[in-house]
């Protein structure tokens, strides 16, 4: 296959194995990255990072442009949440606070509106299955703007909203896919190797993942189910199962798994 695609890129394990599975299949893409005022902004200079690092990979497609979009003035308008409100602190469990709302409409808008001037055919992006997981009280998907449904209705509409013999592009993700967490981790540490260990899902910006938000638990538990050691030096190690042990590496912690793998 051949083609272009527009990847919204976080820095995270799920945009980066999105984007590595469409790149081994020979498209070649433009990533953006977004400043959206998230305290978790250590995400962007992560993912130029990878984006370097999996161009020297090789492995089919290539990045061909790399752009940060500042949108750090929404901070002043996403209010009262626990990603972009300094006075609101990170919970270590899923609350409707850490929702930042149509986050995903918003970047998927820049992004289709990119693709339409560089004929770009696809937008893709990190959202999966696991994202709208039905919430216990009311039944809503956890994150309802990675939901199937408002990505159909907003794909919709930016065609409408273009001419017609320009509305050919489509929105892809994991979730789209029916890919889990974990399923879509294991396609891209398949292409990427140890270099998956490189991305970031902290909701904060310290040295290392902080191993307590929610973000650090789902990354934990994904490499789990996935059957692959979590690689990962976490300020505070996520134990979560009896086996999951760990060991102390300078001032943060690893699985035990990696250091007996050489990993």
């Amino acid at each position: 296959m051949s083609g272009l695609v527009i990847a919204v890129v976080s820095g995270g394990v799920d945009s980066i194995s999105y984007l590595a599975q469409w790149l081994v299949k020979g498209y070649d893409a433009h990533v953006l990255t977004f400043n959206y005022g998230q305290k978790g902004v250590k995400e962007v200079s992560i993912t130029k990072y990878l984006v370097d690092e999996i161009n020297r990979l090789g492995i089919g497609g290539k990045v061909l442009e790399f752009k940060v979009i500042d949108l750090s003035f929404m901070r002043d308008l996403w209010r009262g949440l626990q990603l972009t409100d300094e006075s609101v602190s990170i919970s270590l469990d899923y609350e409707p606070t850490l929702v930042v709302p149509v986050r995903n409409v918003v970047l998927l808008t820049i992004a289709t509106a990119y693709a339409y001037t560089v004929g770009a055919e696809y937008v893709i992006y990190g959202a999966h299955y696991d994202d709208v997981e039905p919430r216990v009280d009311t039944g809503e998907p956890k994150y309802p703007d990675c939901s199937p449904e408002c990505i159909e209705a907003l794909q919709t509409a930016l065609r409408i909203c273009h001419f017609r013999g320009s509305r050919r592009v489509e929105i892809w993700s994991p979730s789209r896919e029916g890919l889990k967490k974990y399923e879509n981790l294991r396609r891209g540490y398949g292409v990427l190797g140890k270099l998956i260990y490189s991305t970031w899902s902290c909701y904060l910006s310290g040295t290392y993942h902080c191993g307590r938000c929610e973000s650090c638990l789902n990354r934990h538990k994904a490499f789990i189910q996935a059957g692959i050691p979590d690689c990962t030096v976490y300020e505070s190690y996520p134990k979560l199962t009896p086996e999951d042990d760990y060991v102390r590496v300078g001032d943060g912690y690893i699985s035990r798994k990696c250091l007996e793998c050489s990993i």
